[in-house]
């Protein structure tokens, strides 16, 4: 029970990476070659990211010292934790203005015109079947860690950013479908607030735990 089942792992880590790169928008695992419209899948990589960065801190577990892992650790999950907070404002506010704009239009007589030129055409079918692919990599992901590991089933904060992951999407799935297809836009940029907070938080613990370990890796130098 206690050894690590290799090729499920693998599997895991696969899965997890097409989740990132299937939100990051790349042609070549998309249909049509296009990206999705909005901000809502792509601002779910935020969170997916992180978890795929622990995925790849496990699988660092399995060939490197834990004492030169230890060592660098700590300094690269502090500089990719910038990145994230980085990242979640820049897409956090983007949405945010979009959607500030989209009411803007909506609540004017004149501007309901533009709104749909500019917005009124939002791909919710395209989105709703990239929605569907990412929870069946999720689901798959999932039993494929457990098949690898059951002691996993014990990492709680690793459990918590697996649910963070899942209830986005659930969240955002419903928030498409909740409104007339005229209105998804403006849903979907609420979504990726949404998500953009959940993902803030996650990159404030990140930058907590790796400044931790940062000084303890320089207190052990010194």
């Amino acid at each position: 029970m206690d050894t690590l089942r290799r090729p499920f792992f693998l599997g895991a880590a696969l899965c997890s990476l097409l989740v990132v790169l299937i939100e990051l928008g790349q042609s070549f695992l998309l249909a049509g070659g296009q990206a999705r419209p909005g901000f809502g899948v792509r601002s779910l990589a935020l969170i997916d990211g992180v978890l795929l960065y622990n995925v790849v801190l496990m699988g660092l577990a399995l060939v490197l010292p834990e004492r030169v892992q230890g060592r660098v650790q700590g300094l690269v999950t502090l500089l990719l934790s910038l990145l994230l907070l980085l990242g979640v404002i820049v897409l956090g506010l983007t949405a945010f203005v979009t959607l500030t704009v989209m009411l803007g239009l909506l609540l004017s007589f004149f501007g309901f015109p533009v709104y749909l030129g500019l917005f009124g055409h939002f791909d919710r079918s395209g989105a709703a079947t990239t929605l569907a692919l990412l929870m069946t990599l999720k689901l798959a992901f999932v039993i494929l860690l457990v098949l690898a590991q059951q002691r996993f089933l014990q990492n709680r904060s690793l459990i918590l950013l697996i649910l963070t992951s899942v209830v986005s999407g659930l969240l955002l799935g419903w928030l498409h479908a909740l409104v007339p297809g005229l209105l998804v836009s403006v849903t979907d940029a609420i979504g990726a607030i949404v998500v953009a907070i959940l993902a803030f938080v996650w990159g404030v613990l990140l930058l907590i735990g790796g400044a931790v370990a940062t000084v303890k890796s320089i207190r052990l130098r010194v």
